[in-house]
């Protein structure tokens, strides 16, 4: 769990519920954990009542130690753990409808909406009406759309920044970027009891089109044994604003923004804000760029909620400070409005729990217009999901396709630990190619078949038909590819080119390859179009198309071997005819080898007038075109496992 949400959440102390007069021991200790658990030290609450939980025998005290051990766990964002206990606690008698509705925003973190319903569903019927559940009902139904149509974004974990602790609250400024974490190398030894984890530093890298440098800690004295996160850094890297809480001696009971001045390449002991006070907490910081108006989180006197988003106006001439001003409800909520981050164009980003959302925290953004803030605008699948999506920062604008120009945080399925840091950028158009392959013999679909898409310079891609011949991929763009369909038993479909080049929108190419059956052995079939001169085996211009084309069918079938005859018309001295017929047959032979293709794939015979079609025989009249139709060159296929030599 992102530890700045929670160490910004946690630093309120809640007393203890009153003990009834006559307590078992077990039921002493399990009212100690209870006060860890109203304090919001989850972690350590649910390894003590799991402790606790066999030892009870009372079916109803054991009911409400699940609940407590499943709310522990989710509020911490353990959803793994949240879930196994959910669903136990789920076919008990616990009698409060309120574990349906947690029960809802847990399948909502794991994006199972449908389930999600069921369970808003099952409160509102317990509890008609209910402002929150309704919320949340509707809201299943709009993630569902947009997880099912995801804007044109590119989604990528920022590995080498990562590690298997929280890793939160990314800044970008001046060639560097600063985040949080709660990493092994954060200062000191004190694990947050919240989350299990070491409380936080501020780390930084530097930066060069998405590639990072190594991970350090600013020089100075900013960290300390507690929490701190959250940092804005000026353009310079001169002036840091950053969120700390517990104070440096972890006495404190509210979380504070500090101001920090490098000087001599080290950052100074960091100043408290004036309007921050002991009794409420104020964090996130987020300038403008003039550095005239400061955007923060608070929960102090007149929120709207848990936490709202407020902005003061500073002069940094002066270094005066206005008077804090909430955005009001367009875009604070009666739950969680946190991490403002201010874009150049005056978008205000946030991230928020209480506006129709995909589960846990979503980011959001609105604009300062006149007469308040515009109402708050959800940033949708990829970029918010089931899980806490918060803390984003802007590098550039979105004009370059899969160059990152945001970084933000997330803690959804799939990262390498509690919060990570994901990079964020536009989506290239999708060239997409679907269509059918067609046995050319009937007119049927064939299923099953090998379709290929071939580049220049790309790996080759294949795919499968399905069962009614179709296909579909998407292809890779700035291509020219040549798309082409193979099956056993049939000659490989002739090449089609489409091209991907200068794709300005989502294309989709639909076309059709055709397949032709490889007939059986010792059926053969007249090549159309070779023509010989008078007593000649010269290869003419015309037959000369006619056989690129069996160069293409042979190229494109490499294991089969093939007879090519050639026959003549009765006409003229039988022992004529059949060697005319053999050198013609060689002639297309020796055409075939001089395209490449191997000798030992090619068989010349001359048939002479051996096998008329027709009656045109020896002293029987015929016209021409009864004679024409004798004299032909045909093809054959002789085996179809030729593997070369």
């Amino acid at each position: 769990m992102r530890v700045s949400i929670l160490l910004f959440l946690s630093c309120f102390f809640i007393d203890a519920f009153a003990q009834t007069t006559t307590v078992t021991p077990i039921e002493i200790e399990i009212q100690k954990v209870d006060v860890l658990f109203m304090n919001k030290k989850y972690n350590s609450a649910a390894t003590l009542y799991k402790k606790f939980y066999t030892k009870v025998k009372d079916e109803e005290q054991q009911a409400t130690i699940n609940f407590k051990i499943a709310e522990s766990y989710r509020l911490s964002n353990n959803f793994k753990q949240a879930f196994e206990w959910y669903e136990k606690l789920i076919n008990t008698k616990y009698p409060d409808a309120k574990i349906l509705y947690s029960y809802g925003l847990l399948l909502k973190n794991y994006e199972r909406y449908g389930d999600a319903a069921r369970q808003f569903n099952d409160y509102l019927f317990e509890m008609p009406g209910d402002i929150a559940a309704i919320r949340e009902l509707q809201a299943c139904k709009i993630s569902g759309d947009w997880k099912l149509n995801p804007l044109k974004f590119s989604v990528e974990n920022v590995k080498s920044l990562n590690t298997a602790y929280s890793d939160y609250a990314p800044f970008l400024s001046d060639g560097k970027i600063f985040w949080s974490s709660s990493r092994t190398e954060a200062t000191g030894n004190i694990i947050f009891e919240w989350t299990g984890q070491k409380c936080a530093d501020i780390f930084q890298s530097d930066i060069n089109d998405n590639s990072f440098g190594s991970v350090s800690k600013p020089s100075g004295l900013i960290n300390s044994n507690y929490n701190e996160g959250v940092a804005w850094v000026d353009s310079t890297n001169t002036t840091m604003y950053f969120t700390q809480c517990n104070g440096s001696d972890g006495k404190g009971m509210n979380c504070k923004i500090y101001v920090s001045y490098k000087q001599n390449k080290q950052w100074s002991i960091a100043q408290v804000l004036p309007f921050c006070s002991d009794s409420f907490s104020v964090g996130h910081p987020a300038f403008t760029a003039d550095m005239k108006r400061l955007y923060f989180a608070s929960n102090m006197p007149g929120s709207i909620g848990e936490k709202d988003i407020y902005y003061i106006n500073h002069n940094p001439l002066t270094g005066k400070w206005g008077v804090p001003v909430n955005l009001g409800p367009n875009v604070n909520t009666t739950e969680d409005d946190m991490f403002p981050a201010i874009q150049s164009d005056g978008k205000i980003y946030f991230a928020s729990k209480g506006h129709f959302g995909m589960g846990g925290l979503d980011l959001f953004y609105t604009t300062d217009s006149v007469g308040g803030f515009s109402k708050a605008i959800n940033l949708q699948s990829p970029i918010n999901s089931g899980a806490d999506d918060f803390g984003i920062t802007f590098s550039g604008n979105q004009t370059e396709i899969q160059k990152p120009f945001a970084y933000f945080t997330s803690n959804r399925e799939g990262g390498l630990g509690d919060d990570d840091l994901y990079s964020l950028s536009v989506k290239p158009f999708i060239f997409l190619v679907k269509g059918r392959v067609i046995n050319r013999e009937d007119e049927t679909p064939v299923s099953n078949a090998d379709v290929f898409a071939i580049t220049a310079n790309m790996p080759l891609k294949s795919l499968k038909t399905d069962g009614k011949g179709n296909f579909i991929s998407e292809l890779a763009l700035n291509q020219n590819i040549e798309i082409s369909a193979a099956k056993e038993k049939f000659f490989k479909s002739n090449s089609l080119t489409v091209s991907s080049q200068n794709i300005k929108a989502d294309t989709t190419i639909e076309l059709t390859l055709y397949l032709n059956p490889i007939p059986d052995q010792g059926v053969e079939f007249t090549l159309q179009g070779i023509y010989y001169d008078l007593n000649k085996s010269d290869i003419r211009p015309e037959a000369a198309h006619v056989l690129d084309s069996v160069v293409l069918i042979l190229k494109n079938n490499p294991t089969i071997t093939i007879e090519l005859a050639s026959h003549t018309d009765s006409r003229a001295d039988e022992n004529y005819n059949l060697k005319l017929s053999q050198r013609r047959a060689q002639s297309c032979v020796d055409y075939l080898l001089k395209k490449g293709i191997a000798k030992a794939r090619l068989t010349a015979v001359g048939y002479g007038e051996s096998k008329l079609i027709n009656e045109c025989a020896d002293g029987v009249e015929c016209n021409e075109d009864q004679h024409q139709e004798n004299r032909r060159t045909t093809f054959r296929v002789l085996s179809t496992d030729y593997k070369g030599r």
